[in-house]
């Protein structure tokens, strides 16, 4: 028996997860896009009846006054909802494992449900300064207003660190997830 003892083996480094590109972030929100209107069409179909949907009216009614504003406020909170509960306790959506990314905190922490009702409310400051943009000119040949849409992501191009408005406000980043089974 030796009177030495065994040094412990050194633990393998492992790189800390690196900010996911701006190109991979951007796939993953069109990615998102198309998930969200088949989400929104199944969500959305409680409304059909108060449309005319039925095979009684032959065109569909839109719907006008105070269950119009209810609609869009189920909506915006069904959004929510899908968003925020992928957000926190470390799940992922459905585009973001298939992009390979993962939300955390700017400390690298699991989301908490203040930052991602934060980020969720900032990813809407864009497509507002896009519809008032649009409010505002119209369609008198110009198409300007399509960059207030955009202005969350065009916010990375001017940020140090690459990030995008909501993600600046609500203290999260995307990082490059290993892989999907990691």
């Amino acid at each position: 028996m030796s009177d030495s003892p065994i040094a412990p083996a050194a633990a393998p480094i492992i790189p800390a997860p690196a900010i996911a590109s701006l190109w991979r972030r951007f796939g993953a929100f069109v990615h998102e896009l198309l998930f969200l209107v088949a989400y929104l069409f199944i969500v959305g179909l409680i409304f059909a009846p108060l449309s005319g949907e039925s095979m009684k009216v032959a065109r569909p009614q839109v719907l006008t006054g105070p269950i119009a504003i209810f609609q869009q406020a189920y909506l915006f909170l069904s959004i929510g909802a899908y968003f925020i509960y992928f957000w926190i306790k470390g799940r992922r959506t459905l585009a973001f494992k298939t992009w390979h990314l993962k939300l955390v905190s700017a400390e690298g922490g699991e989301v908490t449900l203040k930052q991602a009702v934060i980020r969720y409310l900032a990813t809407w400051i864009g497509p507002a300064l896009g519809l008032a943009m649009f409010m505002l000119i119209g369609t008198r040949g110009s198409a300007w207003w399509i960059f207030g849409v955009f202005a969350n992501f065009l916010w990375a191009l001017g940020d140090p660190a690459r990030q995008f408005l909501h993600d600046r406000l609500a203290g999260t980043r995307v990082l490059q997830h290993p892989g999907p089974g990691a």
